[in-house]
């Protein structure tokens, strides 16, 4: 994640992943994003990731939008991304925009809602990573939330945006063990959580 291209060819084991969702209350999640690789460079494996979620749980994905340059792709990511009512963040940096048609992805953000980011809307991680960055706490709130990171190499990544991505955990771990230790680990923002 956050360092994801072309030429990484590692992938999450589906058997490991469902180990450790089956350990997740649904009833505690707000939504579950699928990116750091993307959706459009495997829609069948990335199937197999997605049924593993409750349908009531709401799911995003964050797209280098590079599906907007054909048509054939174009239909074939609308399509999957309608048929599990994902919603659409479209990074639209410096980075990603030789690689899109910026002119389609005005439109869809437009007829379907997507939320088109540029460069003041990117975590400053992996290749977008800024040489003076400091957190600017946004995502701390009363009731703080708590973000895992799944990654291929089987680590649980604690992401609450504060520049430093500490490992809290693996596949292994039960899912309220691995919350525990993020929680543990962020009482020294001043959250206040409620889980």
């Amino acid at each position: 994640m956050y360092e994801a291209s072309p030429k990484s060819k590692i992938v999450l084991d589906i058997e490991k992943t469902k180990k450790f969702i089956l350990t997740i209350d649904f009833n505690k999640i707000n939504s579950v994003g699928f990116y750091g690789g993307e959706i459009s460079s495997d829609y069948d494996r990335y199937q197999k990731f997605i049924d593993l979620v409750p349908k009531n749980v709401i799911k995003f994905t964050i797209s280098n939008g590079t599906w907007s340059v054909g048509e054939v792709e174009r239909k074939k990511f609308i399509d999957f991304v309608q048929k599990n009512r994902l919603q659409v963040f479209i990074s639209t940096t410096k980075f990603h925009k030789p690689f899109q048609d910026s002119k389609v992805l005005e439109k869809y953000a437009k007829k379907y809602g997507f939320t088109l980011k540029g460069e003041d809307n990117i975590i400053p991680m992996g290749r977008a990573k800024k040489d003076k960055w400091t957190c600017s706490r946004r995502c701390l709130n009363y009731t703080c939330p708590i973000r895992l990171t799944l990654n291929p190499h089987g680590d649980i990544m604690f992401c609450n945006c504060d520049g430093v991505y500490p490992i809290i955990g693996t596949y292994n771990d039960d899912f309220n063990a691995v919350v525990k230790k993020g929680i543990n680990l962020d009482k020294s923002h001043g959250c206040h959580y409620s889980f």
